[in-house]
Protein backbone atom coordinates (compact mmCIF):
# COMPACT_ATOMS: atom_id res chain seq x y z
CA UNK A 1 0.00 0.00 0.00
CA UNK A 2 2.71 2.49 0.97
CA UNK A 3 5.69 1.09 -0.99
CA UNK A 4 7.75 1.46 2.20
CA UNK A 5 10.45 -0.94 3.35
CA UNK A 6 11.11 -1.69 7.02
CA UNK A 7 14.11 -3.49 8.45
CA UNK A 8 13.33 -5.41 11.64
CA UNK A 9 16.56 -5.83 13.63
CA UNK A 10 15.82 -6.87 17.19
CA UNK A 11 19.54 -7.21 17.90
CA UNK A 12 19.76 -3.40 17.85
CA UNK A 13 17.90 -3.27 21.16
CA UNK A 14 21.05 -4.52 22.89
CA UNK A 15 23.07 -1.44 21.93
CA UNK A 16 24.68 0.39 24.85
CA UNK A 17 23.30 3.87 25.36
CA UNK A 18 26.14 5.77 26.91
CA UNK A 19 24.23 9.03 26.95
CA UNK A 20 22.47 7.48 29.94
CA UNK A 21 25.70 6.62 31.79
CA UNK A 22 26.33 8.87 34.80
CA UNK A 23 28.32 6.71 37.22
CA UNK A 24 31.75 6.99 35.56
CA UNK A 25 33.49 9.14 32.94
CA UNK A 26 32.67 8.36 29.33
CA UNK A 27 36.33 8.03 28.40
CA UNK A 28 36.69 5.04 30.74
CA UNK A 29 34.00 3.04 28.95
CA UNK A 30 33.93 4.50 25.42
CA UNK A 31 34.86 1.81 22.87
CA UNK A 32 35.65 4.48 20.27
CA UNK A 33 38.42 6.23 22.23
CA UNK A 34 42.05 5.57 21.37
CA UNK A 35 43.41 2.82 23.58
CA UNK A 36 40.09 0.96 23.69
CA UNK A 37 40.46 -0.76 20.31
CA UNK A 38 39.88 -4.18 21.91
CA UNK A 39 36.30 -3.14 22.68
CA UNK A 40 35.33 -3.03 18.98
CA UNK A 41 35.40 -5.64 16.21
CA UNK A 42 38.61 -5.76 14.18
CA UNK A 43 39.03 -2.74 11.93
CA UNK A 44 38.15 -2.88 8.24
CA UNK A 45 40.17 0.19 7.29
CA UNK A 46 42.03 3.00 9.01
CA UNK A 47 44.21 6.05 8.53
CA UNK A 48 47.06 5.54 11.00
CA UNK A 49 50.74 6.15 11.63
CA UNK A 50 53.06 3.96 9.58
CA UNK A 51 54.60 2.52 12.74
CA UNK A 52 51.24 1.52 14.27
CA UNK A 53 49.64 -1.91 13.97
CA UNK A 54 45.96 -2.58 13.13
CA UNK A 55 43.61 -2.54 16.12
CA UNK A 56 46.08 -0.56 18.22
CA UNK A 57 46.57 3.14 19.06
CA UNK A 58 48.04 5.46 16.45
CA UNK A 59 45.04 5.97 14.15
CA UNK A 60 43.29 9.12 12.91
CA UNK A 61 40.11 7.54 11.46
CA UNK A 62 39.08 3.94 12.01
CA UNK A 63 36.39 1.78 10.34
CA UNK A 64 34.97 -1.25 12.16
CA UNK A 65 31.95 -3.50 11.64
CA UNK A 66 28.94 -2.32 13.64
CA UNK A 67 28.71 -4.51 16.74
CA UNK A 68 24.91 -4.19 16.66
CA UNK A 69 24.19 -4.15 12.91
CA UNK A 70 20.89 -3.33 11.27
CA UNK A 71 21.84 -5.56 8.32
CA UNK A 72 24.29 -8.46 8.00
CA UNK A 73 25.93 -9.98 4.89
CA UNK A 74 24.21 -13.22 3.97
CA UNK A 75 21.55 -12.89 6.66
CA UNK A 76 18.17 -13.93 5.27
CA UNK A 77 16.50 -11.21 7.37
CA UNK A 78 18.23 -8.48 5.45
CA UNK A 79 21.40 -8.69 3.42
CA UNK A 80 23.71 -5.74 3.84
CA UNK A 81 26.83 -4.34 5.41
CA UNK A 82 26.84 -2.04 8.46
CA UNK A 83 30.05 -0.26 9.47
CA UNK A 84 31.02 2.42 11.98
CA UNK A 85 33.46 5.12 10.90
CA UNK A 86 35.10 6.50 14.05
CA UNK A 87 35.88 10.07 13.04
CA UNK A 88 38.58 10.83 15.61
CA UNK A 89 40.46 9.14 18.46
CA UNK A 90 39.52 12.13 20.66
CA UNK A 91 36.42 11.93 22.84
CA UNK A 92 34.35 14.73 21.30
CA UNK A 93 30.77 14.70 20.06
CA UNK A 94 30.05 17.35 17.41
CA UNK A 95 31.74 18.13 14.10
CA UNK A 96 32.23 21.63 15.49
CA UNK A 97 34.68 20.12 18.00
CA UNK A 98 36.77 18.47 15.28
CA UNK A 99 39.66 20.24 13.61
CA UNK A 100 39.42 20.94 9.86
CA UNK A 101 42.04 18.25 9.22
CA UNK A 102 40.01 15.72 11.25
CA UNK A 103 36.88 16.48 9.20
CA UNK A 104 38.96 16.18 6.01
CA UNK A 105 40.18 12.74 7.14
CA UNK A 106 36.59 11.72 7.87
CA UNK A 107 35.44 12.77 4.37
CA UNK A 108 38.46 11.09 2.77
CA UNK A 109 37.45 7.85 4.50
CA UNK A 110 33.89 8.25 3.16
CA UNK A 111 35.40 8.49 -0.32
CA UNK A 112 37.69 5.51 0.24
CA UNK A 113 34.92 3.22 1.53
CA UNK A 114 32.59 4.18 -1.33
CA UNK A 115 35.32 3.39 -3.85
CA UNK A 116 35.98 0.01 -2.19
CA UNK A 117 32.30 -0.97 -2.03
CA UNK A 118 31.70 0.07 -5.65
CA UNK A 119 33.96 -2.84 -6.62
CA UNK A 120 31.71 -5.29 -4.73
CA UNK A 121 28.88 -6.43 -7.00
CA UNK A 122 26.64 -7.34 -4.03
CA UNK A 123 25.76 -3.74 -3.24
CA UNK A 124 23.44 -1.39 -5.11
CA UNK A 125 23.46 1.54 -2.71
CA UNK A 126 25.55 2.89 0.16
CA UNK A 127 24.19 5.30 2.77
CA UNK A 128 26.60 7.24 4.99
CA UNK A 129 25.19 9.29 7.84
CA UNK A 130 25.96 10.81 11.24
CA UNK A 131 23.69 10.89 14.29
CA UNK A 132 24.94 13.50 16.74
CA UNK A 133 23.32 13.63 20.18
CA UNK A 134 20.80 11.35 21.83
CA UNK A 135 17.82 13.25 20.37
CA UNK A 136 19.18 12.50 16.87
CA UNK A 137 19.53 8.77 17.53
CA UNK A 138 23.16 8.51 18.64
CA UNK A 139 23.86 5.89 21.31
CA UNK A 140 27.51 6.84 21.99
CA UNK A 141 28.77 10.38 22.75
CA UNK A 142 31.87 10.04 20.56
CA UNK A 143 31.93 11.54 17.07
CA UNK A 144 31.32 8.77 14.55
CA UNK A 145 29.57 8.05 11.26
CA UNK A 146 27.74 4.99 10.02
CA UNK A 147 27.80 3.26 6.66
CA UNK A 148 25.09 0.88 5.45
CA UNK A 149 25.48 -0.94 2.12
CA UNK A 150 22.34 -2.50 0.64
CA UNK A 151 21.70 -4.87 -2.28
CA UNK A 152 18.61 -2.84 -3.26
CA UNK A 153 17.60 0.79 -3.62
CA UNK A 154 15.16 2.25 -1.09
CA UNK A 155 11.82 2.87 -2.87
CA UNK A 156 11.92 6.62 -2.21
CA UNK A 157 15.37 6.86 -3.81
CA UNK A 158 14.31 4.75 -6.80
CA UNK A 159 11.33 7.05 -7.40
CA UNK A 160 13.57 10.10 -7.06
CA UNK A 161 16.06 8.70 -9.57
CA UNK A 162 13.30 8.02 -12.12
CA UNK A 163 11.97 11.59 -11.74
CA UNK A 164 15.49 12.97 -12.07
CA UNK A 165 16.05 10.97 -15.26
CA UNK A 166 12.81 12.32 -16.74
CA UNK A 167 13.91 15.89 -15.94
CA UNK A 168 17.31 15.36 -17.54
CA UNK A 169 15.76 13.93 -20.71
CA UNK A 170 13.28 16.82 -20.93
CA UNK A 171 15.71 19.66 -20.16
CA UNK A 172 19.14 18.20 -21.01
CA UNK A 173 20.31 19.28 -17.59
CA UNK A 174 20.44 17.83 -14.09
CA UNK A 175 17.53 19.15 -11.99
CA UNK A 176 19.88 19.96 -9.11
CA UNK A 177 22.16 21.97 -11.41
CA UNK A 178 19.12 24.01 -12.51
CA UNK A 179 18.11 24.31 -8.87
CA UNK A 180 21.51 25.72 -7.85
CA UNK A 181 21.49 28.29 -10.67
CA UNK A 182 18.06 29.51 -9.59
CA UNK A 183 18.93 29.57 -5.88
CA UNK A 184 22.16 31.51 -6.40
CA UNK A 185 20.35 34.07 -8.56
CA UNK A 186 17.60 34.50 -5.95
CA UNK A 187 19.97 34.45 -2.99
CA UNK A 188 17.36 34.47 -0.23
CA UNK A 189 18.01 30.87 0.82
CA UNK A 190 21.80 30.93 0.33
CA UNK A 191 23.90 30.66 3.51
CA UNK A 192 27.34 30.66 1.93
CA UNK A 193 28.95 30.23 -1.47
CA UNK A 194 32.58 29.33 -2.13
CA UNK A 195 34.65 28.46 -5.16
CA UNK A 196 33.42 24.87 -5.32
CA UNK A 197 30.29 24.67 -3.13
CA UNK A 198 26.90 26.22 -2.37
CA UNK A 199 25.30 25.97 1.08
CA UNK A 200 21.58 26.70 1.29
CA UNK A 201 18.34 26.10 3.13
CA UNK A 202 16.22 24.10 0.67
CA UNK A 203 12.94 25.48 -0.68
CA UNK A 204 9.98 24.51 1.56
CA UNK A 205 12.30 22.64 3.94
CA UNK A 206 10.82 19.79 5.95
CA UNK A 207 12.64 20.79 9.15
CA UNK A 208 13.54 24.08 10.80
CA UNK A 209 17.14 24.92 9.96
CA UNK A 210 17.50 22.15 7.36
CA UNK A 211 20.65 22.72 5.28
CA UNK A 212 22.06 21.25 2.07
CA UNK A 213 25.62 21.48 0.71
CA UNK A 214 26.12 20.99 -3.05
CA UNK A 215 29.20 20.90 -5.27
CA UNK A 216 28.96 23.48 -8.03
CA UNK A 217 30.24 21.12 -10.71
CA UNK A 218 28.02 18.20 -11.65
CA UNK A 219 29.03 14.96 -9.95
CA UNK A 220 26.62 12.11 -9.34
CA UNK A 221 28.61 10.23 -6.68
CA UNK A 222 30.63 11.51 -3.74
CA UNK A 223 33.59 9.24 -4.51
CA UNK A 224 34.15 11.32 -7.66
CA UNK A 225 35.21 14.32 -5.57
CA UNK A 226 38.77 15.48 -6.20
CA UNK A 227 41.03 14.94 -3.20
CA UNK A 228 42.26 18.60 -3.11
CA UNK A 229 38.67 19.84 -2.79
CA UNK A 230 37.97 17.73 0.30
CA UNK A 231 39.78 20.26 2.51
CA UNK A 232 37.47 23.07 1.37
CA UNK A 233 34.39 20.90 1.96
CA UNK A 234 35.67 19.87 5.40
CA UNK A 235 36.00 23.47 6.55
CA UNK A 236 32.57 24.33 5.11
CA UNK A 237 30.89 21.37 6.80
CA UNK A 238 32.46 22.22 10.14
CA UNK A 239 31.66 25.94 9.83
CA UNK A 240 28.05 25.22 8.86
CA UNK A 241 27.53 23.13 12.00
CA UNK A 242 29.08 25.95 14.05
CA UNK A 243 26.56 28.33 12.46
CA UNK A 244 23.71 26.02 13.46
CA UNK A 245 24.92 25.68 17.03
CA UNK A 246 25.27 29.45 17.38
CA UNK A 247 21.88 30.12 15.77
CA UNK A 248 20.06 27.99 18.37
CA UNK A 249 21.69 29.75 21.33
CA UNK A 250 18.47 29.45 23.35
CA UNK A 251 18.77 25.65 23.67
CA UNK A 252 19.84 24.41 27.10
CA UNK A 253 21.47 21.22 25.79
CA UNK A 254 23.95 20.83 22.93
CA UNK A 255 22.27 20.75 19.53
CA UNK A 256 21.48 17.26 18.24
CA UNK A 257 21.49 16.79 14.47
CA UNK A 258 21.76 14.30 11.63
CA UNK A 259 24.00 14.55 8.59
CA UNK A 260 23.18 12.45 5.52
CA UNK A 261 25.38 12.00 2.47
CA UNK A 262 23.06 11.73 -0.54
CA UNK A 263 25.16 10.03 -3.22
CA UNK A 264 24.29 8.27 -6.45
CA UNK A 265 23.69 4.51 -6.45
CA UNK A 266 26.42 2.01 -7.15
CA UNK A 267 24.08 0.16 -9.52
CA UNK A 268 20.84 1.21 -11.21
CA UNK A 269 19.02 0.13 -14.35
CA UNK A 270 19.18 3.70 -15.68
CA UNK A 271 22.03 6.15 -16.17
CA UNK A 272 22.34 8.41 -13.14
CA UNK A 273 25.68 9.94 -14.14
CA UNK A 274 23.92 12.99 -15.61
CA UNK A 275 20.70 13.03 -13.59
CA UNK A 276 21.80 12.74 -9.94
CA UNK A 277 23.86 15.33 -8.04
CA UNK A 278 25.43 14.31 -4.71
CA UNK A 279 24.94 16.56 -1.69
CA UNK A 280 24.97 16.63 2.09
CA UNK A 281 21.81 17.22 4.15
CA UNK A 282 22.10 18.58 7.70
CA UNK A 283 18.96 18.05 9.77
CA UNK A 284 18.86 19.69 13.22
CA UNK A 285 16.67 18.02 15.84
CA UNK A 286 14.70 21.08 16.93
CA UNK A 287 11.28 19.40 17.08
CA UNK A 288 9.93 15.88 17.24
CA UNK A 289 7.49 14.32 14.78
CA UNK A 290 4.03 14.01 16.33
CA UNK A 291 0.60 12.67 15.42
CA UNK A 292 0.08 14.87 12.37
CA UNK A 293 3.42 13.90 10.83
CA UNK A 294 2.99 10.19 11.53
CA UNK A 295 -0.61 10.22 10.33
CA UNK A 296 -0.07 12.09 7.07
CA UNK A 297 3.60 11.73 6.18
CA UNK A 298 3.68 15.54 5.93
CA UNK A 299 5.92 17.86 7.91
CA UNK A 300 5.13 21.13 9.66
CA UNK A 301 8.07 23.54 9.67
CA UNK A 302 7.78 26.52 12.07
CA UNK A 303 10.72 28.45 10.53
CA UNK A 304 10.76 29.30 6.82
CA UNK A 305 13.97 28.44 4.94
CA UNK A 306 14.33 32.11 4.00
CA UNK A 307 14.31 33.15 7.67
CA UNK A 308 16.54 30.23 8.64
CA UNK A 309 19.11 31.16 5.97
CA UNK A 310 19.13 34.76 7.21
CA UNK A 311 19.73 33.67 10.81
CA UNK A 312 22.47 31.26 9.74
CA UNK A 313 24.23 33.89 7.60
CA UNK A 314 24.29 36.19 10.62
CA UNK A 315 25.29 33.50 13.12
CA UNK A 316 29.03 33.95 12.56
Amino acid sequence: MTDRMVIVAEERAARPHQFDITDKPYKDVCPFCEGNESLTPSETSAFRRDDSAPNSPGWRVRVVPNKYPAVVPGDSKGNGLHEVIIDTPRHVLSISELTPSEVADMLAMYRLRLQALRADSRWAYVLIFKNVGAAAGASLPHSHSQLVAMPFLPPSLRQLLHRAEEHTKAHQCCCWCNHLISEVQTGTRIIEETEHFVILCPFVSRFAGEIEIYPKIHQSCFDQIDAPVIGELAELLRRTVVRLEKAVFWMKNPLAYNIVLNTGPLRFEGDTSQSFHWHFSILPSLARAAGFEWGTGLHINPISPEQAAKRLREAL
